[in-house]
């Protein structure tokens, strides 16, 4: 709604959502599908499985410097123009992982995807605070975030065809070719600013201008400068940030490690995998929608981010100790409807509890720290344990308990502001 509380149009969320939502569909997609490919480039490459779970982790040591820079980035040289150099990057690192033939080239293209995926998000965030009002934000950034299971769900039928019928190599080199297609629709369809958006109706950039002018000046007259010292002496963040990083430790040790557990599981051929694979992250969408309507709807956090976790960590850990193929894939599919519940709630928690001079320094901290902590030693954890124990039941056992503690962490927080604005 504008400043005089009339409603604005839809045509920006029908131009502009859906290309952002595709967009990191794709980047999703080749973030993850390294897992489909993992049992037969272990094969060829004669990977242990501590390496291939170092190589699966070590996309977020690339990713870290260029997510905590992506925000310099867009601001210097603007969220599209960072958008377009990161597609045609990560499209060529994700197409040139097809032509490795050992692990140090592995490792190296993998570091060189996390870097060029790294700006998206915040030049992402930056964009959509430029085409919606704060009231707008939240469900244009839901949409978007709805991608990241919809990415994973599409790796595994995708990535288990092309691996039927070819083989790993061609997998990356398909995989990443959509990127630099998908340049083209961004450049195309994502306007430079307000005045070049010539299929927006004159009323609603109009309205928009207005609503977006008013949230400035509103911003100009309380804005403080981020206070880095005070957000770290918060218990809270530090609970926050746990919670991350043992949430990120399921999702991406999950993510990279569920084709080859149902590989040694059942007699499926890949194609087969693929499809199996993909059914955790149908419930993740419909998990992470339900939770979040629901915790809009009872304006509740902590219970929402906090129990999904220690659902999600007893699944996994019971999962793990279950023999039967079908079973296991059962547990598994309930776990991956827990997955997404609780990272969007740790970032509106963090909104809501401190304000605005510690949330931005504590979001950069918690996700970039996190998504590094977790995403790194999840995958590599799993691996060295699968490596000591010839399977996988340790491994999942212990990021399952991981879940519950950080569950428990999350539910200690005090649902009230931390302090004062």
């Amino acid at each position: 709604m504008d400043p005089s509380g009339a409603p604005i149009g839809r045509t920006r969320w029908l131009h502009l959502i859906p290309v952002i939502f595709l967009l990191y569909t794709i980047a999703f997609f080749d973030r993850v599908n390294i897992g489909m490919a993992m049992p037969s480039m272990a094969a060829e490459l004669h990977l242990s499985p501590s390496m291939q779970g170092f190589a699966g982790g070590i996309f977020f040591w690339g990713y870290l410097p260029s997510f905590l820079g992506g925000g310099w980035l867009a601001l210097r040289f603007g969220a599209r123009r960072v958008v377009l150099a990161s597609l045609l990057t990560w499209g060529l690192f994700s197409m040139s992982t097809g032509l490795v033939h050992s692990f140090y080239q592995l490792v190296a293209l993998r570091f060189l995807l996390g870097l060029a995926e790294g700006p998206l998000w915040t030049a992402l965030l930056l964009l959509l605070s430029q085409w919606f009002l704060r009231s707008e934000r939240g469900r244009a950034i839901g949409l978007w975030n709805l991608s990241m299971p919809f990415g994973a769900l599409l790796s595994g039928p995708l990535s288990g065809l092309v691996l039927q019928y070819s083989n790993w190599h061609w997998m990356f080199i398909l995989g990443g070719l959509p990127a630099w297609l998908w340049a083209v629709v961004w450049w195309f369809n994502i306007p430079r600013d307000l005045d070049h958006a010539r299929w927006m109706p004159a009323e609603e950039r109009q309205a928009l201008e207005a609503g977006l002018a008013a949230e400035k000046q509103a911003f100009a007259a309380t804005h403080v400068s981020p206070d880095w010292r005070a957000m770290l002496r918060q218990p809270t963040v530090w609970l926050l940030l746990g919670a991350t990083c043992f949430n990120n430790m399921i999702f991406y040790g999950f993510s990279l490690w569920l084709p080859s557990v149902i590989k040694a599981a059942t007699s499926l051929n890949i194609v087969s995998i693929g499809l199996v694979n993909a059914v955790p992250y149908v419930a993740a969408g419909i998990g992470l929608v339900w939770c979040t309507r629901s915790s809009d709807r009872h304006k509740e956090r902590r219970l929402h981010a906090g129990l999904p976790m220690i659902v999600g960590g007893i699944l996994l850990f019971l999962g793990s100790q279950v023999d039967a193929g079908l079973t296991k894939l059962i547990v598994f599919v309930l776990v991956g409807g827990t997955m997404y519940m609780t990272l969007p709630l740790i970032s509106t928690l963090v909104t809501d509890l401190f304000p605005s001079r510690m949330a931005i320094p504590a979001s950069a901290m918690i996700g970039s720290v996190g998504n590094l902590f977790g995403g790194f030693v999840g995958p590599q954890l799993i691996g060295s344990l699968k490596q000591i124990t010839g399977n996988f039941t340790w491994a999942f056992s212990l990021i399952g308990v991981f879940g519950v503690v950080g569950g428990l962490l999350i539910l200690s927080i005090r649902q009230r502001r931390t302090v004062s604005p």
